[in-house]
């Protein structure tokens, strides 16, 4: 989950811009997306990570649904039960092969789930499995639960399914393509590090990405996707001009906050110039973030 300071100081700002639908192309973890929907507001999502989307679905678009007893008995059937082979190999290169085996028949389960919001509270709880699981080191590996228990807790502490009566829709497009359909009062952006997704390919989100896509490649599907932002850049220069093209095509949503960690790359005066050659910022608001690990000087630009 995102750091509540980051979170709380994201809100606080959004607190104070009047709309009532909201764009945002980079959603990541959702938590500011569901937690927009108990101030009734209007949700589109969008992410190029299908774990992004699929978490967004289960959260923001999902209204009402919610997974029985029943149906976690289903997603948990014969999860520690080895087959021939794994429908997944690569989940053998980051895990044990136990853990492998588990998360595999889960996902082969899930897919008889034939609600989408269902399955993607399946998928969604299960997430939760995995990075439980990449908490541990080997030092403290003997400390683990078994994880068909570990899942069902997560669904019985579950975040509570909001209706805020909106029809919120979640999208896994390239951000540009999406953001150029949107029609909403306010758009919120927290672009992409110029590393690029690539850095994730070994980490927690790079685990999240190959298990829900079911696949060994799945990680280099979401690559062979990506034009532009999120993939590495090594010039600021072409940063900018990536970051330029995408607002040209959001020019049509009335106003914009724009969410920008400054760690040396782009400064927020850089960003705040960028952003007048399309129109007047109107204020900046900032937050000192350096008591976090890796905390930075963090600006949220309104225009």
């Amino acid at each position: 989950m995102k750091n509540r300071r980051w979170l709380g100081y994201e809100l606080s700002v959004l607190r104070r811009i009047k709309f009532n639908s909201i764009a945002i192309p980079f959603s990541g973890q959702p938590d500011l997306d569901w937690y927009l929907k108990f101030w009734g507001k209007q949700i589109f999502s969008n992410d190029l990570c299908q774990w992004s989307w699929w978490t967004s679905r289960a959260l923001v678009e999902n209204q009402q649904e919610v997974l029985s007893e029943e149906e976690i008995t289903q997603i948990l059937h014969n999860a520690y039960v080895p087959r021939r082979r794994l429908n997944n190999p690569a989940l053998s290169q980051t895990m044990s092969e136990m853990d492998a085996w588990w998360f595999d028949n889960v996902w082969l389960n899930i897919q008889q789930i034939e609600n989408p919001h269902q399955r993607a509270l399946a998928y969604y709880h299960a997430l939760g499995v995995g990075d439980y699981v990449h908490s541990f080191t080997p030092e403290t590996v003997e400390m683990r639960r078994p994880l068909s228990e570990v899942f069902e807790d997560l669904w019985r502490q579950q975040r509570k399914v909001q209706n805020n009566e909106k029809d919120n829709h979640c999208s896994n497009l390239e951000a540009t393509e999406f953001i150029s359909s949107a029609r909403t009062d306010l758009m919120f952006a927290h672009f992409p590090r110029p590393e690029g997704v690539m850095a994730q390919a070994h980490s927690v989100i790079g685990w999240r990405e190959t298990w829900i896509r079911g696949s060994a490649s799945g990680f280099a599907e979401l690559l062979a996707n990506i034009n532009g932002l999120g993939d590495y850049i090594a010039s600021k220069g072409r940063y900018l001009d990536l970051i330029g093209k995408f607002l040209e095509n959001a020019k049509h949503i009335p106003k914009w906050a724009i969410a920008h960690p400054e760690d040396g790359f782009v400064t927020a005066a850089e960003m705040g110039e960028l952003i007048k050659t399309f129109r007047p910022v109107e204020v900046t608001y900032a937050k000192d973030f350096s008591e976090i690990s890796g905390g930075l000087n963090t600006y949220i630009i309104v225009a």
